[in-house]
């Protein structure tokens, strides 16, 4: 089935061979900056010396990510063309045309690290396609197939995120540019509920650059939400989705729909809808998780103006809901279960965010500009006791890109500023506590090629300020940032970077905030820092075991030091005791991916071991807002497409038992997880897909190992089999 786009791409027949990978084909040195995909191909045809030919209305509102280093032309394409929906196919007589995109080799395999303009080394991609293939229901299931990205917790409303270990309210993490606020009530409202179904793309960033936004102390996750755009077949203008799903460990029904369509191959327009309701949900062997039934509800419209003469504007609001019966203190809410007598109460917890988001990028490389600007407000209320905890966050990015080229040398040279304001505010009592904090950061991050190197110089400047009751701490900080690629030999790359950060708060959570008072001593010194260094070998090579196979391996070094967390001790009936800089804590380890895809086919290893530690180098165990330590993880994902219309998959999770603890510890046992998923699309009815996933096959009783453990030494089980039914019908 191919896409016919008016003049598509033409190309000579002498380069229509080297792109369709003919032996010996040499590769081009490619420096194209992200923007449009119409731009893109141009600067793809000039930089390559092809004689390209396409319609940019046929490409309108399509884009790309960008592309820089060495590649043969059929790479670069489907490189730039990644995420389009659209790959390049080449015939005999030397004429490239598009097709729709299906799941092959290049787009899927899991190792997306690719070294692209703006983005920093160590960002990876989760694969939106692994997120729909498991019918994903929370953050949990996003994450599952990335080993250096931990959900503990359980429960939805009890879940925590860690990166390398690092808890990920130490981190930047953004819905579309927009910064989510820290935690509220014990870790609630700190990442941010999204409904996976939106997802467009999930980026990990573990590397330092000056671009990633404030308080990155860990690293960033992005988050990117779908467009009308996306949603529509190529020639179509306007379209509707209806999903249903059902899983067994929680007894859940989830129902959506969404309605889309497109103007003048230019503006978009898509409203979204989704509901759940699930049940208290069944663990590992048998029995009940208590507490952890709820509904939730999501409610998401998106204007998109893409390609507009070189304009790209989103303009997005979303109301994302959980309500439920929930234990509201330390033990049962996050940590282990409810102690006797430990009653539940209703707890709303409420995201609302206003996004825009505008791009401006044609052919003058001096201007390649992006405005963000955005309102989030994250609530907790404890509908019971008539309290609530909120953060109402505003934050924008103003940014420059100036792409030149100075001889054989390609340069990115990024100048911009970005803020956040933050107000936490309790409303307990009759009373409301607020306490503020901003951050208004300005920097440059330049990225330049020159022959096999590419190097990534960036600087920060942060001005910071918050309150903890009548305690402040205000101040500003220069953060840098290093980092260096290096082709050692066709498809070998070695990398390294290192950069720093520094935030005035982030750590502690809206309710501890409301109970400083006039008792609490204030031992705060100096802000949040951060030093995050890694570095290691990346190796790809197109036609193993067969022309069309494609293997990536990678192994990566990393260490991140964490100075003068601002942490608390707590005194009698809540009241804060003291605010203070806590101890220095240490992330350290070793990552290893390797990955092996055709177009029908595609297997994949990822393999982490991270050890954490504080200033003596005693072992870390689970500590709230900050680190988690872990046992070694290997996770090993395959996806075959036996039929057309038909992908199966299959995914192995394996965990060692944690015996690296503190002196009276016990240790936390390991485990091994199983599932399997299957899309089958029937032709017979156009747009219907159905999907089966199994999680836990096994029905293995286990607890994740960076859940907090109670006074009994007992962590909430996770969900035990879960069989998980959907539909998703496009008309």
């Amino acid at each position: 089935m191919l896409l016919a786009l008016g003049g598509a791409v033409l190309c000579g027949p002498a380069r229509a061979a080297q792109a369709a990978g003919a032996p010996g084909a040499e590769p081009c040195r490619v420096a194209v900056p992200a923007g449009s995909l119409a731009d893109g191909l141009t600067a793809l045809g000039a930089q390559c010396g092809l004689s390209l030919e396409f319609d940019p209305a046929a490409l309108a509102g399509r884009t790309t990510p960008g592309l820089e280093g060495a590649y043969t032309v059929d790479e670069a394409l489907a490189r730039l063309l990644g995420g389009t929906g659209l790959r390049a196919e080449t015939d005999a007589s030397g004429k490239v045309t598009l097709a729709p995109q299906g799941t092959t080799a290049g787009q899927e395999t899991v190792l997306p690290k690719t070294t692209v303009l703006g983005e920093a080394i160590g960002t990876h991609e989760i694969p939106v396609e692994k997120i729909k293939r498991s019918m994903a229901k929370d953050m949990a299931d996003v994450f599952e197939n990335d080993p250096s990205v931990i959900v503990g917790g359980g429960a939805r409303n009890a879940q925590r995120v860690y990166v390398r270990g690092v808890d990920a309210v130490n981190l930047n993490v953004t819905i579309d540019g927009a910064k989510q606020g820290g935690s509220l009530h014990q870790h609630r409202g700190d990442i941010g509920a999204i409904d996976p179904s939106l997802l467009k793309r999930v980026a990990v960033q573990t590397g330092s650059s000056a671009d990633a936004g404030p308080g990155a102390l860990g690293g960033s996750i992005r988050f990117e939400t779908v467009d009308a755009q996306d949603m529509l077949e190529p020639g179509d203008t306007m379209g509707a989705m209806l999903t249903g799903s059902y899983a067994s460990a929680d007894k859940s029904w989830t129902g959506g729909g969404s309605a889309y369509g497109v103007a003048d191959d230019t503006f978009g327009l898509l409203a979204h809808f989704s509901a759940t309701d699930r049940r208290d949900y069944t663990v590992g062997g048998g029995g009940e998780a208590p507490n952890t039934a709820g509904e939730d509800y999501d409610y998401f419209a998106k204007f998109s103006m893409l390609g507009r003469q070189g304009h790209d504007l989103r303009l997005s609001a979303e109301n994302k809901r959980d309500t439920g019966l929930y234990i509201w203190g330390s033990n049962g809410s996050d940590m282990g279960y409810a102690t006797p007598g430990t009653d539940p109460v209703y707890v709303r917890s409420e995201r609302t965010s206003l996004v825009l988001d505008h791009r401006y990028h044609e052919n003058n490389p001096l201007l390649d500009t992006r405005v963000n600007a955005y309102y989030t407000k994250n609530a907790v209320e404890n509908v019971d006791a008539d309290s609530e905890y909120a953060a109402d966050v505003l934050g924008y990015d103003l940014r420059n890109t100036f792409h030149l080229t100075l001889g054989e040398v390609f340069l990115d040279l990024t100048a911009g500023g970005d803020g956040v304001a933050e107000d936490n505010v309790a409303e307990a009592g009759g009373d409301d506590i607020t306490n503020d904090s901003y951050n208004y950061g300005f920097y440059l991050q330049n990225r330049l090629s020159y022959g096999p190197a590419r190097l990534s110089l960036g600087a920060r400047l942060d001005t910071y300020r918050a309150e903890f009751g009548d305690g402040t701490i205000d101040g500003s900080r220069v953060s840098p940032s290093v980092g260096l690629e290096y082709d050692l030999l066709e498809g070998l790359t070695a990398f390294a970077s290192y950069g720093q950060a520094v935030r005035a708060s982030g750590t502690l959570p809206g309710s501890w905030l409301a109970n400083i008072n006039a008792a609490t001593v204030f031992h705060v010194e100096a802000p949040e820092t951060s030093q995050r260094t890694e570095g290691g070998l990346r190796y790809e090579k197109t036609g193993v075991f067969r022309p069309d196979g494609r293997l990536q391996l990678e192994g990566t070094l990393f260490q991140t030091r964490l100075k003068n967390l601002i942490t608390a001790v707590g005194g009698k009936g809540g009241v804060v005791k003291e605010v203070l800089n806590s101890d220095p804590l240490l992330s350290k380890g070793w990552e290893a991916r390797a990955g092996w895809g055709i177009e029908l086919f595609e297997t994949s290893l990822a393999y982490t071991h991270v050890v954490t530690r504080d200033d003596k180098d005693e072992p870390v165990s689970v500590t709230r807002r900050l680190a988690a330590a872990t046992g070694d993880r290997l996770t090993w994902d395959s996806r075959i497409r036996p039929l057309d219309g038909l992908t199966l998959g299959y995914t192995m999770s394996y965990v060692a038992e944690l015996t690296d603890v503190p002196d009276g510890s016990a240790d936390r046992p390991g485990y091994v997880l199983h599932s399997v998923q299957a899309e089958w699309q029937p032709e017979w009815v156009p747009g219907l897909a159905l999907n089966l996933a199994v999680h836990n096959l096994t029905d293995r009783r286990y607890s994740e190992q960076t859940s907090i453990l109670d006074s009994n030494g007992d962590a909430l089980l996770e969900p035990g089999r879960d069989i998980r039914l959907g539909f998703t019908y496009r008309f």
